[in-house]
């Protein structure tokens, strides 16, 4: 089995937003804007990048490529992820976790592309590199719920709510995104922001503040997409 690297994130190519973590968001931010929302399937904060402004819509897929210098671990980890065993653990252990390949994904084939496993049947460097990617996404899964749940219980955490126009068009409003209320970190006493800043999540914070700037990027080339495709 190989996956051919030019096409394994194909399958991103209308996703618009996906899930960070902690340690990652000071590299993120450079590219993408980085916020808060809730998931749809737990209802809890979860921290995301964004690719767009609109449904199904990555402004970062061009030319049949991910045009970023820096890519996300839940989009480099592609075709791989995690899943948790149905088996049940016994008492006292851990649930287990298992690495699984998606072989729908088009990149993954038996011609061409990086091997899975060299002739000895030991793991490819490729593979190795992809297994990394899976771990440190399962590690920072906690730390980052940690960093979000210190937010909440700071009240430092706002929605805000992004507004612009395409054209003579009617005004569009996106919802559901949060982030840090800067006032209120600014009126933090100093003990608290130097415990913020030991457990990094400073750094992070005016990471995710900076990257919000991106919105108004991403929504001129929304906008501009948007024109191309009418005419």
């Amino acid at each position: 089995m190989r996956v051919m690297t030019e096409q394994v994130h194909s399958v991103c190519r209308d996703t618009t937003i996906c899930p960070v973590i902690l340690t990652e968001i000071p590299r993120l931010a450079v590219e993408y804007p980085i916020a808060l929302t809730r998931s749809s399937e737990t209802g809890a904060l979860v921290c995301v990048a964004l690719f767009g402004v609109d449904a199904r819509e990555n402004l970062y897929w061009r030319d049949d490529r991910w045009n970023a210098s820096s890519l996300p671990l839940n989009i480099a980890r592609q075709p791989f992820f995690v899943a948790v065993s149905e088996t049940a653990p016994a008492a006292g252990e851990p649930q287990g976790l298992i690495t699984c390949i998606d072989i729908d994904n088009p990149a993954v084939q038996e011609r061409e592309g990086e091997r899975l496993f060299e002739d000895t049947n030991k793991e490819s460097a490729f593979l190795r590199q992809k297994l990394s990617i899976l771990a440190e996404l399962v590690g920072g899964e906690q730390a980052t719920r940690d960093f979000i749940a210190r937010l909440e219980a700071l009240g430092l955490i706002r929605p805000f709510q992004l507004e612009f126009r395409f054209g003579a068009g009617e005004p569009r409003k996106i919802s559901g995104l949060q982030s840090v209320d800067e006032q209120k970190l600014r009126a933090l006493d100093a003990a608290t922001l130097a415990d913020l800043n030991a457990r990094g999540y400073l750094q992070a914070i005016y990471a995710m503040l900076t990257s919000l700037g991106h919105l108004q990027s991403l929504a001129r080339r929304s906008g501009r997409v948007r024109e191309s495709t009418a005419a």
